[in-house]
């Protein structure tokens, strides 16, 4: 393994544990300065690698990374449909879940609605 890659995976395992740490101990304020402070290490790294020359991604790499968010997307819009269908019947007999459907079809329109977005977008631009 290249050694640069070793450092990327470290930021992710530091960032990992600290947010653990903050949400373990209840602090909001430490959980997003963690958030803040990884997405910035990371900006900053990638520029640093970009300096040297690093080639971060090609065409081969760009396609895996389509063709794994697309599946990821499927079994995202699948699960969480799953998951409006059971809270539905569930909230029926247990009115405390209701809250819970709601958040579920919530959450689930506000994916398709990105979704059906952002092909439009992409089928202006390309």
């Amino acid at each position: 393994m290249e050694k640069w890659r070793l450092a990327g995976y470290t930021i992710s395992a530091i960032a990992t544990t600290l947010l653990a740490v903050a949400l373990w101990i209840g602090n909001a304020l430490i959980a997003f300065s963690v958030l803040i402070g990884t997405i910035g290490a990371i900006l900053l790294y990638s520029e640093w690698l970009k300096s040297r020359g690093e080639v971060l991604s090609d065409e081969r790499t760009l396609r895996i990374e389509e063709a794994a968010s697309r599946r990821t997307l499927q079994v995202l819009v699948l699960t969480v449909a799953f998951l409006v269908v059971t809270l539905a019947f569930l909230s029926e007999k247990k009115p405390y879940l209701r809250s819970a459907y709601y958040l579920a079809t919530g959450l689930m329109v506000l994916v398709a609605a990105l979704k059906l977005s952002l092909r439009h977008y992409y089928e202006r631009v390309m």
